[in-house]
Formats: C-alpha cells, sequence, structure tokens
C-alpha cells in the first residue's frame, strides 16, 4: 500500500487544492484500503431513481457547492452525504490533477485518501437511498486485467471520429457490477500509476473524450511502453 501511495503522491497536484475559476467543477474521493495485503477500491452504485446516469457505477463525489473551499472539502463533503464515510475515518494522501470532461464540460478531481486495513470488510457503511442504490470494493488491479474479470469495450462517436472506452464486469458478494465510463477510465489510470503496471490488454488515454495533465498523461505512456 506505501508503494501505491507514493507512486500516485509523485502525480498528484500542489497544495493548496483551492478552487480557483468558476468553472463547473466536481470531486470524486477515491477510497483505497488493505484487505489481505492486497489494495481494495471503494465504488458506488447510483440510485435508479436518479436524473442523470441512474444505476451506474461511480466513486463517491459530486459537484462543488458554494460553501466548498477546496476539491478535498467537496470530496470528503459528498462521501459523507453519500455512504456515510466520516472524514476522520479516512486520511487524505494525494490530489491528481483535475481533468475536462468534454461532454460534460466538467472539470473533475480525484482525490486520493487511505482507511486502515480491513475498514471495507468492518465498517458500517450507510448508503443514502435517494443516491446511491449500492456499495462494493475490488481489488485495484482488477483495472489492469483482460481476463477476470472479462473486459469489454464499446465504441463512442465524438465529433469526427470515433475511440474506444472499457467498461468491465465486476462481482462482489455475488452481485454484478458494469465499471465504465469515466470511472472505467479513472480506474485503469489509478490503478497503473499505482501498481507500476500496464494494462494486459491494449489501452490508450482517451484525449477525445477528456483532457488530462501533463504529469498524468506522461506517468501513463512511459507506463503503457515499459519505459
Amino acid at each position: 500500500m506505501e508503494t501505491i501511495v507514493k507512486n500516485l503522491s509523485d502525480v498528484s497536484a500542489q497544495p493548496p487544492y483551492e478552487y480557483d475559476s468558476e468553472d463547473r467543477s466536481a470531486a470524486v474521493l477515491v477510497v483505497l484500503c488493505e484487505i489481505g495485503g492486497v489494495c481494495h477500491v471503494l465504488l458506488n452504485k447510483r440510485s435508479e431513481s436518479l436524473r442523470r446516469h441512474p444505476g451506474q457505477v461511480c466513486f463517491p463525489g459530486g459537484m462543488r457547492e458554494e460553501t466548498d473551499c477546496s476539491v478535498v472539502e467537496t470530496a470528503l463533503r459528498e462521501c459523507e452525504e453519500e455512504i456515510q464515510l466520516q472524514r476522520d475515518v479516512v486520511k487524505v494522501t494525494s490530489v491528481l490533477p483535475s481533468l475536462k470532461v468534454y461532454q460534460k464540460t466538467l472539470y473533475l478531481t480525484p482525490v486520493i485518501c487511505t482507511v486502515p486495513p480491513n475498514t471495507f470488510t468492518t465498517y458500517n457503511f450507510t448508503p443514502n437511498p435517494s443516491e446511491v442504490a449500492d456499495i462494493f470494493h475490488v481489488p485495484l488491479s482488477t483495472f489492469l486485467s483482460d481476463t477476470e474479470p472479462p473486459l469489454k469495450s464499446h465504441s463512442v462517436e465524438h465529433l469526427y471520429s470515433s475511440f474506444d472506452l472499457h467498461h468491465f464486469n465486476v462481482e462482489f458478494e455475488g452481485r454484478e457490477f458494469d465499471v465504465q465510463g469515466i470511472t472505467a477510465h479513472l480506474c485503469v489510470v489509478i490503478a497503473a500509476i499505482g501498481l507500476g503496471r500496464r494494462p494486459k490488454f491494449e489501452y490508450r488515454l482517451p484525449s477525445e473524450y477528456c483532457i488530462v495533465s501533463d504529469e498524468i498523461r506522461s506517468r501513463v505512456d512511459r507506463i503503457l511502453h515499459g519505459l
């Protein structure tokens, strides 16, 4: 876990993590936990009653509110509201540079944090039913594998080009989930950087879908090309 945290910290944005513009902004909390010596990542399944992206898998997080002084505050507040993971349980270790999602004209910032070993198996997570239908966790290495679970992809049209976005079928306690879109993209990038390994499938950063920082692009390119 220490190596994963260090690798992600190496590409972290620098504090302070205050909002410096009025652009539409959101933050997600990437919660990592060691279970049996393996790093797991926490994910939500959105409520089917939500107007936007019902039933899709995502990280805890959401849109900036006027009272939020930083991206860290946004991510922690949203996580408390969605699944009752209290901020005194988590340790924020890094904040990855924001990425711009074209389709939403939105700046999204991943906030990386850890919780004590085995917290995922002992903590009393309480999903807010108006926002979250389910909570689950899987090994971070899942998102570098092409066999367990099966990897799928679909073609997305954007302006005058098309590109593939991967999505993963994952299983947790007998329930199946489909991780796709920007969440799948972030899972691959975080796993590749954190674990320092290239995916076992062909992958490239979907520049047609979102803009990532030069630091992230450079680190992922080096991993993908074995440099």
